[in-house]
């Protein structure tokens, strides 16, 4: 018979006919140009499916094939031979059994662990002890909370309220401000979720961004002691508090900020899940709208966020969260910026260029009555980036910035 009836006969395809053609595990001779299969190639090929079967690989079933080709299935040497690597493979699946039973086990240990840690977990809501710093991000008055809902000293929902008029709300723990959180997905860009911002970028550039943060904590830990506020501006909400997490002193509270529910949502379900620190406030609001009063922070962590306030609104960000700082609050930040003397920093657009200025960035700093304790420059860096064409394919540095408002005598 030709291939297309044999490889029908023994339901197989063509090209797995021709593959073991050409290992020699089929040996049939063409006549007049075609492959014609007899008795025999449906014997080799029945043998090699039912090796197959058994956990034997193409070449050890080639191995077998010339042996009993050589000596001959009715032989002792083949018979013993065979039985041998029977023997072998059996074997070899009675230990692969006993690892996937252990590994079974193993499995559903950590499972029934996790599942029970879930159990356990503490649902994290707007702490009653840091209404006090709670106000109407409009007027700066005192608001009242309406239909709360309270869990273990943390509102987990209700309604805020405020004389002026504004009203906002807490659902699962999460201040919401919906007015502003709907005119920012409106006139925003979508950002890139964090699987697909590791995907493009380089690992240069996530050493690049990891740096900065590395050496931000170092300033943190060098110039405060016990901060009792610390406010998060990342345009990654909760990168840098992954990484400033062990450090965090148990008595302090920290806030975070997205505009998008979303991600504000699955930060804090993250740190419910893996991490036993209950002091945090979550905002979702847009940032010229925190619900902080003034004087409030006592450390401000500014992760690239000045920046990309800078690229979409006409106001200074670091003269907005200077305000909500206390006298010795200490402010952390991360700043990119060109050469000035080169063809990257040349090329960019008028605006881009304040953006990506750094002694503009610095002026803007102590506009907003900052004064510097420590700076440190890294770079440059070429990054094909994707999702910022202001920094492809151009040197970018970055300044590590550590100041407090001006005027304190000692630090906190």
């Amino acid at each position: 018979m030709r291939i297309g009836e044999f490889a029908q006969k023994h339901n197989t395809t063509h090209d797995t006919i021709r593959h073991y053609l050409d290992m020699g595990l089929l040996i049939t001779e063409k006549k007049g140009g075609h492959y014609r299969f007899g008795e025999s190639d449906s014997w080799d090929l029945e043998n090699i499916i039912e090796l197959k079967a058994m956990g034997f690989s193409l070449s050890e079933i080639q191995e077998l094939l010339c042996y009993h080709r050589l000596a001959g299935d009715m032989t002792i040497e083949y018979r013993k031979y065979y039985l041998s690597l029977l023997e072998d493979k059996k074997k070899d699946f009675e230990e692969k059994i006993e690892k996937y039973k252990t590994m079974g086990t193993l499995i559903s240990d950590k499972i029934m662990r996790l599942q029970s840690d879930e159990d356990k977990l503490s649902k994290l809501g707007l702490p009653l002890s840091s209404i006090e710093i709670i106000k109407c991000p409009y007027c700066g008055s005192t608001m009242e909370i309406f239909n709360g809902i309270i869990e273990k000293s943390m509102i987990m929902a209700g309604k805020i309220k405020c004389k002026c008029g504004f009203i906002a709300s807490i659902e699962n723990g999460i201040y919401v401000d919906e007015k502003a959180v709907k005119e920012k997905k409106l006139n925003s860009k979508t950002m890139p979720t964090k699987k697909e911002f590791l995907n493009a970028a380089s690992p240069k550039f996530i050493n690049f961004y990891y740096n900065g943060m590395a050496k931000s904590i170092d300033y943190i830990l060098r110039y405060t002691k016990e901060p009792k506020y610390i406010l998060e501006l990342d345009h990654c909400v909760g990168s840098f508090l992954m990484q400033y997490i062990k450090n965090l002193p148990k008595d302090s509270t920290y806030i975070l900020v997205c505009y998008d529910k979303d991600r504000l949502t699955n930060i804090k379900t993250n740190i419910e899940f893996h991490y036993s620190h209950s002091n945090f406030i979550f905002l979702c609001c847009d940032i010229d709208r925190l619900p902080i009063g003034n004087s409030s922070v006592d450390l401000i962590i500014d992760h690239g966020v000045t920046k990309i306030y800078a690229e979409t609104e006409d106001k200074s960000l670091p003269i907005i969260y200077s305000s909500l700082m206390k006298e010795k609050g200490i402010l952390v930040g991360t700043y990119h910026y060109f050469d000035k003397k080169s063809k990257d920093f040349e090329s960019l657009l008028p605006e881009k260029k304040e953006v990506y200025n750094r002694e503009k960035n610095l002026e803007r700093l102590e506009d907003a009555s900052f004064e510097k304790l420590e700076i440190t420059d890294t770079g440059p860096i070429i990054e094909n980036n994707p999702f910022n064409l202001d920094i492809r394919n151009r040197e970018l540095y970055m300044t590590v910035y550590a100041g407090r408002k001006k005027g304190n005598e000692t630090l906190g």
